[in-house]
């Protein structure tokens, strides 16, 4: 069996979603927070100084900007987030002709990101892809903690026990941008790592990745 894995922003992406996500789903859902953008811009810094871990930070964005905003009303904002996203050129051609192979090759095509599942599903939904593995909003905290690095692996492993699948005896792509999906990258047998950096491009080829331009 052929599993083919995709993370979503900067990948599947052009661009990261958190945080034009949350300035779009607060012009929907409480338009006065966006004097609050300025705030979100310290905690951000916050977090590249060591404050505080990812999951802090995106926890405290989503207090911040969309307060108590049911999940199902995230889904909505979430679709409309993707939809317009989507017709502004936003996923990357050469990541897509890599998603187009696999579906030639009939492999099973998931997203594993660590951008939430309310709009993640709705990208997902635009890609004709079914399995989304996400981080998870339940109105108040990350469930499970943020999918990201080996986190993002347990989960991808999670996922593949409750489905019946053994990733021992798959062929696994892993397609992503971000060194912190190392684990991953170095489970999967074709490791694809995607960039514009000519110092990330060598990093990744020194490590014996497949390396293609974010370009």
């Amino acid at each position: 069996m052929r599993i083919a894995i995709y993370d979503l922003d900067n990948t599947l992406t052009r661009r990261a979603t958190f945080t034009p996500f949350l300035a779009f789903a607060a012009r929907r859902i409480a338009p006065w927070r966006l004097i609050l953008l300025p705030i979100w811009v310290l905690m951000m810094l916050g977090y590249r100084a060591g404050l505080f871990d990812r999951t802090t930070l995106k926890t405290y964005g989503m207090r911040l900007m969309l307060g108590k905003a049911s999940v199902e009303m995230l889904q909505r904002v979430g679709h409309e987030f993707a939809s317009t996203r989507a017709n502004n050129d936003f996923f990357m051609p050469a990541v897509l002709a890599l998603l187009d192979e696999d579906r030639r090759n009939g492999a099973h095509v998931v997203i594993a990101t660590a951008a939430f599942d309310f709009y993640a599903l709705a990208f997902a939904d635009l890609l004709l892809i079914e399995t989304v593995i996400g981080s998870r909003w339940d109105g108040r905290v990350i469930s499970g903690g943020n999918c990201y690095g080996e986190t993002k692996l347990r989960r991808v492993q999670s996922w593949a026990k409750a489905e019946g699948l053994s990733l021992d005896s798959a062929t696994i792509r892993f397609v992503s941008d971000s060194f912190a999906d190392a684990p991953l990258l170095e489970l999967a047998d074709e490791p694809i790592f995607v960039s514009s950096s000519a110092s990330k491009r060598a990093r990744a080829k020194a490590r014996g990745w497949r390396v293609i331009s974010a370009d």
